[in-house]
């Protein structure tokens, strides 16, 4: 039976503890040590390298690896990879350009493939991306750590050391303070013990008011020492200026979303958005304003243009009473078919946590944040009625235009929508961090 993920250790023919073994890293039927040796023009399912040096770079970066999203602003990207990309391991081998991250119940995989030409001993064959369940991560990876235990790899001084690493990381996961601090950290992108006590005290503080998975949301959206200050401004717009929505009774005639860790976020956005545009008898064709304002339960004023007001680092959708009481939504958008899209999106948050009383409305790529724009784009402009109204499977700027007009959305998400489906090329959407 193959294994969701999957570290194999073989030692060679003779080998000691210390010497080089065959590793094969995979997901399923993607193998990520896929390669050729430069030498003999060789193919091969695994990297011929020391187990110890990753045993020490899975524990440094555990809680990073686990917790930590992809990063919001491309800048920061350098930084990110070094506690996420498999590459870096070290210890005199080549690894692997494989890239691993956190999402709650998930674990995010990217693969990139060595250019054909690369000058190195081997060259990685692999380009994928695809999603884990989280659980499955930590089984084997945990099962790898015994091994290298088991074996003693490496010098008796660096086992030693990282059987003491090994220890103390399971202590601390095992302790749901410790696991609880070190998970804020991560979504902040630092270190064990490298964010001020006095900042992982106060966003503690907030997720026991607003719940810890709403936080890391608005931690991955400013993932710096000024996320408590984003969520206070946005949390005082949305109570001074925000927008009052009632989900109450659309709620409950909606199924729940079943949100599988290893299934892209889009496929149940659009299985809710279809839901959603059945439940009020309008399965395909353009939303009116009066008509989305009676199926958010707002007014048409919210659509309104309201340029020139301070901006947010992110929406958010707060519920500060019962369940059923009316939303708040502090919007970021200022323009009305980009306030139509944000006020789509918060429903489709209240759709994913419907327990929580806040939810960001963000850029970053969570499950979570996916999940919000592709219901809002399916809702707005559902794919089957856009290829109706475009007539075309080559739509040139005009027919996006056009399109953007009839169904009262921005062209970005025509745009996107056409890419998703494999109708435009990825490079029309340049300039947005979409890798992962």
């Amino acid at each position: 039976m193959t294994k969701v993920f999957d570290i194999q250790i073989e030692p060679l023919k003779g080998a000691s503890a210390s010497d080089p073994h065959r590793i094969r890293i995979a997901a399923g039927e993607t193998i990520f040590t896929r390669l050729i040796r430069e030498q003999g023009r060789e193919h091969d399912d695994a990297v011929l390298a020391a187990p110890q040096p990753l045993a020490f770079w899975l524990c440094d970066n555990w809680w990073r690896l686990r917790w930590e999203t992809t990063p919001p602003n491309p800048p920061s990207t350098e930084a990110w990879r070094l506690a996420h990309d498999i590459a870096g391991v070290g210890g005199g081998y080549s690894w692997p350009r494989l890239c691993l991250w956190g999402d709650l119940d998930r674990i995010g995989l990217l693969s990139q493939a060595d250019p054909v030409g690369v000058v190195g001993p081997v060259r990685y064959l692999t380009d994928a991306l695809l999603y884990i369940p989280a659980a499955d991560f930590e089984r084997e990876v945990d099962h790898f750590l015994d091994h290298c235990i088991a074996r003693q790899e490496g010098p008796q001084q660096d086992s030693q050391a990282l059987r003491a690493l090994i220890s103390a990381l399971r202590q601390e996961r095992a302790d749901p303070d410790a696991a609880r601090w070190r998970r804020l950290e991560a979504r902040l992108g630092c270190d064990p013990d490298q964010a001020p006590d006095e900042l992982i005290q106060t966003l503690d503080a907030l997720a026991n008011n607003h719940g810890l998975e709403a936080i890391e949301e608005a931690v991955a959206a400013e993932p710096s020492e000024a996320a408590p200050q984003a969520l206070q401004r946005a949390l005082q717009a949305a109570r001074a200026t925000g927008h009052r929505c009632n989900f109450s009774e659309l709620l409950p005639q909606l199924p729940i979303v079943q949100h599988k860790p290893a299934e892209p976020a889009w496929v149940a956005a659009e299985q809710a958005a279809q839901h959603t545009r059945r439940v009020i008898g309008m399965e395909r064709g353009p939303i009116s304003n009066k008509q989305l304002a009676e199926l958010l339960g707002t007014q048409t004023k919210s659509f309104q243009s309201a340029a020139g007001r301070e901006p947010l680092r992110y929406g958010l959708r707060l519920l500060d009473q019962g369940q059923n009481a009316p939303q708040t939504i502090a919007l970021r958008a200022k323009w009305p078919e980009a306030r139509r899209f944000e006020l789509c999106r918060a429903l489709g948050d209240a759709l994913w946590a419907p327990a929580d009383r806040l939810g960001p409305l963000a850029d970053t790529n969570t499950a979570r944040q996916q999940f919000q724009r592709a219901f809002a784009q399916s809702l707005l402009c559902p794919f089957n009625a856009l290829l109706a109204f475009l007539k075309t499977d080559c739509p040139d700027d005009d027919d996006i235009t056009a399109a953007a007009r009839h169904f009262q959305v921005g062209e970005r998400v025509v745009e996107t929508l056409l890419v998703n489906k494999g109708l435009l090329p990825r490079s029309s959407l340049q300039g947005r961090f979409e890798a992962v």
